[in-house]
This record gives C-alpha cells, structure tokens and sequence, in this order.
C-alpha cells in the first residue's frame, strides 16, 4: 500500500464534498482505487475572480504507485500517515494540582479547562459572574430597547464569554493537537463536524448558544458543579501561595470567604478589575502590546462583488470575507482587518457603566445585508503598567460622552473621515443603538486617526469602494488584553503565586475561542492531582 497527499485539490463550487471522483479524475485512475481517503484540510479559493473554486488538502492510500501526470497532478507527493495523540504529548501529567480546583470564568478556556479537568478525575467548580447564555441572550437584547446597563450580563460577560456574541470564528494560526481536540469536541457537541477541516471554520451566535448548553449538561454530568451570578471579589494569598478567595453573590450582594487550594482564573480580557484586585495582591503583572481602533460597515453585495467577481453563487460559497493588513507610510505604524463579519451585525460592547466599545456578531448563515470588521492599530506596551488600561477607558468615556450618553455610537463615513469633516447624513446600519454623526478627529486619539487614514487608502486600492461606500462605527478598542498575567509557560502557574493558573485571553496569552479553549485543555493535560 502506497500513501499519498495531494495539496490544492480543486473542486467545483458545486460539488463541494465531491473528492474521491475529482481526486481520481485527476490522477486517471478509478475513484475505487482510493483507499483511506482522509480530507486533512480544505477552503475557498477565490484568488481568481470569477472562477472560485474549493481546494482540498487530502491524504489517501492505493495499491500501486502513480506518478504527477499533467498539471491536473502537481500536487500529488508520496508521504506517510501521521498519527498523533495528546497521550504521547511531552510533559503530560507533571504539574501537580490540587484535587479540588475552582475555576473563575466560563468562557472556552474555563469551560474547556473544567471539561478536562473533570475527565480526569479532578473535582471542579466553575463560577461566572454572569448568567447562562439563554438568559444572557435575553439580557441583551433587553438592553438594546431600554439601554439599562448590567455590569454582570451582557455581551463580553456571561457564559460563554465574549465570543459567544461574536461571529462564532474558529480558525487559529495555532494548529496543535490542542487547538485539534478543541475542534473535535465542538463536535462532539453538535457542530458540524467540517469545522475540524475547514481552514475558516464559524460557528455563528445562534449555534454556539446551542452549543454552550451541551457543554453545560456535559460538565453537570462530570460531576463539576457551575456557579453563575457569582463575582470574585478577592482573594487570599500567605506566603506566595493561594489560600482563600472571596465570591460575591450578584443577585443579593452578600459575600463569603472559602479556602482554596487551586485557582484558575479564566477572565477574558475585559475584567479589569481583577486586574486591579491581582495588582492590589501582588500578584506579577506586566503591560503589553494590544491594539485599537475602528468597526467599519459595507453592503456585503460590494465584498461579494470585490473579493469572488461577478459570476459566483454566494449561495455555494458563502458571503465573503477579506483580511486586509498594510503598514503606514511612515513605516512607524500599521493597520489592519481584525475580526471581520460576513453578512453580520454591530452590537454595543462594555464590562463598566459611562463607557462605550463596538463589537461585530453574525449568526451562522451570515445572510445579512451587510459586512463589518475591526480595522484596527496596533498600540505599543505601555511604560506604565495600566497605562494601556487607561487609554481603553480615556477612548471608551470619549465615544460615550459624544454619543449621547445613551449608548448610541460615534459615526462616520470613511470618505468624510478623510477629509475631516462631519456627515449631513450617514449610511444605514445594523448598529441597534443608533448612530450620532461626529468627526472622529476632534475626540479619537490622533495618531490612531492617521494611521486608519493611511489604511483606508490602502484598502480601497484592494477592495475598489472601500471609502466610497463605507461607514465607521466608533470605537473598537477590544480587540485583546492591554496587561498579561506573568505565568510559568510549561505548568501555566503565576510566576508568584503558587497555586494560582492564569489562561486564555484575560491572562494575555491567547486570542479567539480555539486557543482560549486550547488552554484549558492544555492545563488539564498539565496537571497531576497531588492528593
């Protein structure tokens, strides 16, 4: 038996999933031939306008050899099967742990951490300050008609954490068998199983609400016990070691001290105030890059048009997408796409009352009317150790000063941006809470405004339209975590605090649901109960 990969297999728009005959048709052999046909990778190519096509990485076994016979056949190798395993990961089970752990945030590196951990026989409890995604869902959508804050549930907490009101996105530069088993358990829990192969996998809002209760039932049934409405107030730390914390009720208030011998702290990166209570400890900090800047919104029908051409189905292709990056023409700085949202929505995104951020959701179809994504700047790790955090929250009062004090958003054409002046009249959107015209240069930070400037020009050179038709919904200033919690990169234990495992994107040391979730898994395949 002979075993073959064959790279940038294409296949027809409208026989997606139809690789054995493509394959075979390809190498002049019968489809029967094939044998352990494995899909290892495939995405959409449209690199060519107008003739967009899947591309399929694929390895597969025959009794014979072949050889590359035409161009049909560059990208036949012979190889070998790759068998992989977390069991045969280096390191595994050498950090001893505490039988019992308690874990603080259930976004996808608590849960996926509480998941693991349980599986392998440690006793959890996992607390969340904020609700179950249904109930927070319902939050949400509340606060959208009657603009009542909850510092508690809304979109950047609650279960599930910040990506569950995002696009749903799980592709990683990262692929480690991690970030694989994070995929698969997806799976396991109901989502398709191509998200495993395809290079941009989404999930969308509406399915990973399905998704995040499964997970839920799947840890009740491990034995792990979920806290949500419950906010960690501050913890307990004698002789460098982690002995206490102290959990407050958000629905009554009251408080209580338990011991504790094993904290994870899964946060997501808009806790600032635990940031704070672990700087007010001792616990070692340290300030990092991040980056900030703008949500801009199109019609999709001009991204389909501009990134596929004029001839493809988006019914077979789904609404397309573009990942734009340039450096400014001072070479001092950049800006790029962060986060885009095919066919998607603009939502009002704060963890603190007076304050305004921006974020982008879609749901799984992506069938909306229109596009939106980050453009974001890249912002330098502060001298000062909050200094990053402040210039967050400087931004934040800003946008919701000039919008009203209502949560509606700062707005601007990106044409009108350009020539610095204010709108007589903007664009429709999908921002829920209404947009107050403003020019972004008299209140957003300068060098951020020119450096979105300079991009914008860039873009539109890509994506003909780009300024012409598009809007800008201010700010976007959450793109990742201005401080990192300064850990131990093998055992994933603060540097100072024994007892103490910082994960995900709150810790700074990942960025989206794949990786975060990786993580969890990561410390679970780490930890070796010490009882």
């Amino acid at each position: 038996m002979f075993t073959y990969r064959f790279r940038e297999l294409a296949v027809p728009l409208a026989k997606k999933g139809d690789v054995r005959n493509t394959l075979a048709k390809n190498l002049r052999i019968n489809p029967e031939e094939i044998f352990n046909l494995e899909v290892e990778r495939f995405s959409l190519d449209s690199r060519r306008k107008d003739d967009p096509h899947w591309s399929y990485n694929v390895v597969f076994d025959l009794k014979r050899q072949v050889r590359a016979n035409g161009n049909n056949a560059r990208g036949l190798i012979e190889s070998k099967r790759e068998v992989q395993s977390l069991d045969a990961e280096p390191f595994k089970d050498t950090v001893p742990m505490a039988g019992h752990v308690d874990i603080v945030g259930a976004g996808p590196s608590g849960l996926w951490a509480a998941l693991h951990l349980l599986r392998k026989g440690f006793s959890v409890d996992l607390y969340e300050q904020g609700k179950p995604v249904e109930e927070r869902f319902r939050d949400i959508r509340r606060f959208f008609v009657d603009r009542k804050f909850n510092a508690h549930s809304n979109v950047l907490y609650g279960e599930g954490g910040a990506g569950a009101f995002s696009d749903g996105k799980l592709n990683t530069r990262t692929r480690n068998l991690f970030s694989e088993t994070v995929l698969k358990d997806m799976v396991d829990f109901g989502v398709d199983e191509s998200v495993v192969t395809f290079a941009k996998p989404h999930i969308g809002t509406d399915r990973l609400v399905l998704m995040l209760r499964k997970v839920r039932a799947e840890i009740a049934r491990l034995g792990g016990r979920i806290h949500f409405n419950t906010f960690l107030e501050d913890i307990e730390i004698k002789e460098g070691r982690i002995t206490g914390i102290k959990l407050r009720d958000c629905t009554s208030a009251s408080s209580h001290w338990q011991p504790c011998e094993a904290l994870v702290l899964a946060v997501g990166h808009s806790a600032r105030s635990i940031y704070e209570l672990l700087h007010e400890r001792g616990v070692a900090l340290e300030s990092k890059a991040f980056a900030m800047g703008v949500r801009v919104e199109h019609p999709q029908m001009l991204i389909n048009l501009r990134q596929l051409g004029r001839n493809a189905d988006t019914r077979l292709t789904g609404a397309a997408e573009y990942f734009l990056a340039t450096p400014t023409l001072n070479k001092t700085s950049s800006a790029y796409s962060f986060c885009m949202c095919p066919g998607g929505v603009l939502v009002p995104c704060a963890s603190e009352p007076g304050t305004l951020a921006t974020n982008g959701m879609s749901y799984s179809r992506r069938n909306g009317p229109f596009a939106n994504g980050a453009i974001a700047v890249p912002i330098a790790a502060s001298e000062k150790l909050f200094g990053g955090l402040d210039f967050q929250r400087k931004i934040e009062r800003d946008a919701y000063d000039v919008g009203g004090k209502n949560y509606a958003a700062p707005a601007q054409t990106i044409k009108s941006f350009l020539a610095h002046k204010e709108d007589k009249k903007l664009f429709k959107t999908t921002y829920p809470c209404g947009l107050v015209q403003s020019n972004l240069w008299d209140w957003l930070d300068k060098t951020i405004c020119q450096s979105l400037a300079e991009g914008f020009l860039n873009f539109d050179r890509k994506i003909p339209g780009f300024i012409e038709e598009g809007l800008i919904v201010a700010p976007e200033t959450r793109t990742s975590s201005p401080l990192r919690i300064v850990r131990n990169n093998e055992s994933l234990e603060s540097v100072n605090t024994k007892g103490l495992y910082v994960l995900g994107e709150g810790a700074g040391y990942s960025g989206g649901i794949v990786t975060s979730a990786a993580d969890g898994i990561r410390l679970a395949h780490y930890a070796k109960n010490s009882e």
